[in-house]
């Protein structure tokens, strides 16, 4: 099973998001990644963030856990989103670290209609709503593209 964290960065009520563009449609998600040998959850959000989009970011405490079974085409995967905030430097969109397409700013009030990866977008709003963090959310039925 792979493990994938990622961060929920908020900035004027609206989230920042990588966009991925497929013939099926678009994914939205987190910034975040594939944990290297000997990192922690943190280092690895920060490296992401670092090598993807050229911000430094703080990690804060987790908000939500969900997993994504194996399917034909995809491996098994624990998705484990933080929050945090930019702490240095202007999210920009470093091509040759990423397959993303762009990097856009969803009113979180859009987030419940969107495709988002991991799809979390419920434990999203509750934390931007309620301030709820920790939860386990089960298995998630993510849309594939």
């Amino acid at each position: 099973m792979r493990i994938r964290p990622a961060v929920l960065i908020i900035e004027n009520n609206h989230v920042l998001f990588m966009r991925y563009d497929y013939p099926g449609g678009s994914k939205f998600a987190l910034p975040g990644g594939n944990v290297d040998a000997g990192e922690t959850f943190p280092v690895c959000i920060a490296r992401e963030c670092e090598e993807e989009l050229g911000i430094e970011v703080e990690v804060g405490d987790l908000i939500a856990v969900g997993q994504v079974h194996a399917t034909a085409d995809f491996a098994a995967c624990a998705h484990l989103i933080f929050e945090g905030d930019i702490v240095g430097g202007i999210p920009q969109l470093h091509l040759e670290e990423t397959t993303a397409n762009d990097l856009v700013w969803v009113p979180a009030d859009k987030i419940a209609e969107l495709n988002v990866y991991p799809a979390l977008n419920d434990a999203i709003l509750d934390f931007i709503h309620t301030g709820k963090k920790g939860q386990y959310v089960g298995t998630l039925k993510q849309i594939w593209l």
